[in-house]
């Protein structure tokens, strides 16, 4: 979990200096939030989530990173531990049409999988694009790599779909709302995250969001939903 944190805050550090070497139409987009609960006396627990988001939006090309920490004990028991990381590089052909090629990363030992790795390519398009909302949808398709707790591992072909939806419902709050599916012959893992986002000021904000997690098939013992709530703490640079 160390190294995961550490790398969340190498890439913040970094991105002012990259920025720098950037050409005037370019446009840099970064995020990070924290959030953290602990409790002490008849019970002792530690939750700690952590994320970040790096965007660069050039004339032709966008590429978007983002990366995610989640961890928890009890008593000094580990009980949540997950992390994931995803780069996707989209090739615009018009003003709202691209191409992508997405990889995908995500370990989560109690949710039965030690390592999953996806690799896809496909085509997006921002469907509406304002000030106000913005919504895109992309599908597409690729190869998955799968490493499961009990040792078992499968190599797949999947087909992957995701949108994403932002409103600026007043001037300081936005809602934002992302779906996404991939899968195969060995099952679909599909994710939705609904987000309402405070802004403080500039680079401040405040976040409530309910993530949602299902995995069609999972090792014996294992839940096939995962539900989280957090609230956190946004920084954008």
């Amino acid at each position: 979990m160390k190294f995961i944190f550490t790398l969340l805050m190498i890439c913040s550090l970094a991105m002012p200096a990259l920025a720098a070497d950037v050409q005037p139409t370019d446009e840099w987009k970064n995020s990070s939030e924290i959030g953290a609960l602990q409790t002490s006396g008849n019970t002792r627990t530690l939750t700690l989530n952590a994320k970040t988001r790096m965007s660069h939006e050039g004339r032709h090309l966008r590429d978007t990173f983002e990366a995610s920490a989640h961890a928890a004990t009890d008593r000094n028991t580990t009980t949540a531990e997950k992390y994931t990381a995803s780069l996707q590089e989209d090739w615009k052909i018009t003003d709202r049409d691209y191409l992508l090629l997405r990889i995908g990363f995500i370990t989560d030992r109690f949710s039965g999988f030690r390592r999953r790795t996806s690799e896809t390519i496909g085509y997006g398009r921002d469907l509406i694009k304002s000030d106000a909302f913005e919504w895109n949808m992309e599908l597409g398709g690729g190869l998955r790599q799968s490493k499961l707790t009990n040792n078992t591992s499968n190599n797949e072909s999947i087909v992957r779909g995701s949108t994403r939806a932002q409103w600026q419902i007043a001037d300081s709050a936005t809602l934002i709302q992302k779906l996404s599916t991939e899968g195969g012959k060995s099952g679909w893992a599909s994710k939705s995250v609904t987000a309402l986002q405070q802004k403080i000021n500039s680079h401040l904000a405040s976040k409530i969001s309910l993530t949602l997690e299902h995995n069609s098939k999972v090792p014996t013992g294992r839940k096939k939903l995962d539900i989280e709530t957090a609230i956190t703490l946004v920084v954008n640079y």
